[in-house]
């Protein structure tokens, strides 16, 4: 294949980091431990256990360290940091 023929250079995000980027700039504090991804702010904490990098296993949102809810679905998850 000659230098024309070459296909550019794509940078992909996988969705874990993606998600880190996205609460970052919302003011979320992140810790990780493993597979889980901890966001912190406030009294809220959402846990995130992720299956590689681009799916999760599930997420639950704690408000004051009492369990809130569950969900094994991205958006979900997404929806709860976006607040």
């Amino acid at each position: 294949m000659s230098s024309s023929e070459e296909e550019p250079a794509t940078t992909t995000t996988d969705l874990r980091s993606e998600l880190a980027e996205i609460t970052a700039a919302a003011g979320w504090d992140r810790r990780i431990d493993d597979r889980v991804d901890i966001y912190l702010r406030g009294q809220t904490r959402v846990r995130v256990i992720w299956r590689g990098d681009d799916a999760i296993s599930g997420g639950s949102r704690f408000q004051d360290d009492n369990l809130e809810t569950y969900s094994r679905d991205l958006n979900t998850v997404k929806g709860w940091l976006a607040r």
